[in-house]
Order: structure tokens, then sequence, then C-alpha cells
């Protein structure tokens, strides 16, 4: 379950990019807190992630090969064991339209292919609402990381006592995000370069969806009519 768990929280931290899809109300499109999505193979960028109450943890985002006209972006973290997904998508990785292939690897396990059609990804999205909040561009400030000191845009967003920070740079790819903050929450970067080469070096085995007992509906625990 753990092991299931883990999957789960770092495919919603894939899908935002580290920073917050939403924010608020049920449905609303949150603001946008990273740059363009603009994939160089080999380049990668480290991200240290503290909430409150949580241990730290860490996760690293590659674009680690190209294929057509598609990249492979993956991420890496430390959940229990390490976990890596690996997806082939032909743009902006947090529009899940983009995503064509995905393969996930947990610790020492073999590789597996996720099938996308079950899973729901590849299809257009329901129209999100309008953020409630406000965005602010607070311009360029110098801010110091682990990574080093960098110029970058402060854009802030603010929701009735909520409030989300991030500093975005251009010279740290794929996203340029270098830190992002709320009360309960941080992200900051610990170091960026090229190189990136994938860990997922064997062939994926496909993943086998579970058969549903006869009769039981998807999202029930029992069979209709028991």
């Amino acid at each position: 379950m753990k092991k299931l768990l883990a999957i789960a929280v770092m495919f919603i931290f894939i899908m935002v990019s580290g920073a917050y899809a939403q924010l608020g109300g049920r449905g609303q499109q949150g603001p946008k807190f990273y740059g363009d999505f603009k994939p160089v193979v080999g380049s990668w960028a480290e991200y240290q992630i503290k909430s409150r109450g949580e241990a730290p943890m860490k996760m690293k985002i590659s674009i680690v090969g190209k294929e057509g006209s598609g990249y492979w972006y993956e991420t890496v973290m430390q959940v229990e064991e390490r976990m890596v997904t690996k997806m082939l998508v032909s743009g902006n990785p947090n529009d899940r339209q983009n995503l064509k292939k995905m393969i996930v690897k947990s610790g020492s396990e073999q590789a597996m292919e996720m099938p996308l059609a079950a899973m729901g990804m590849g299809r257009q999205p329901a129209k999100p609402q309008k953020p409630a909040g406000k965005v602010i561009d607070r311009g360029i400030e110098t801010i110091t990381v682990p990574a080093g000191t960098f110029s970058a845009r402060h854009m802030q967003y603010l929701e009735g006592s909520d409030t989300v920070d991030a500093w975005v740079s251009e010279k740290v790819p794929p996203y340029g995000l270098v830190k992002s903050k709320t009360r309960d929450f941080e992200m900051v970067l610990i170091g960026a370069g090229t190189g990136a080469k994938s860990l997922i070096t064997e062939t994926p085995k496909k993943f086998d969806m579970p058969m549903m007992p006869q009769g039981m509906m998807p999202g029930m625990g029992h069979p209709a009519g028991k």
C-alpha cells in the first residue's frame, strides 16, 4: 500500500511540476508558478521539498532523451525507496494530452509501462475555472538557494489567508523554478546541470490492470447488490 501511495504522490508532483496545479476551491485552476517548458536533452534540476510534519525529501527532474518529436521527461523521488517515473511527452507535461508513454520503476523491481487509457490520461480535461485569488508580479529579485544565487522573477498568489510565493529563472531548465513556498510547504533548488541519463535502462513490462469482480462498479468496495 505504501508503495502504491508513493507512486501516486510522485505522479502528482510530476503533473504539477513542483508547483501548485490547484489552490483554493475545487475545480479552480491555480496560477502558473513556473516558466515555459523548454526541454534540453541532458538537463536536470534537483529540489528539496519540506512539508510541515513530514520528513524532507528530494525530487530530481531531467530530460533524458528524445524520441521523434517527443522528449523523455524523468522524475526521481526517494519515498521509502527510490521511485522513478519516465514519461514521453510531446509538449508541456502539465497538459495530459501531451503524455504519450509512462514508465514507472520502484526500487529494484522491473520497470512497468502504465496503461494511459485506463488511467484516464491523454484525454481532454474538463475546462478549469479561473483562479479565485490574485496574482502579483513582485519583479526581479536576487535569491540565494543551495544551488547558488539567481536573479529570478518573484510571483505571488493570494487567496484569502493563503499565500504562494515562487521565484523563476530562465537559467534553470526545464521549467525555471528556483523556489516555491507557502505557510506549510517549501521547495528549493539544490542543484542543476547537464549530462542527465535515464535511471530506467531495462525493457519495461506491461502493467496488467487487475480484473474487477463481476458486478462490482468502479470505486465501490463490494459487488453490486451486496
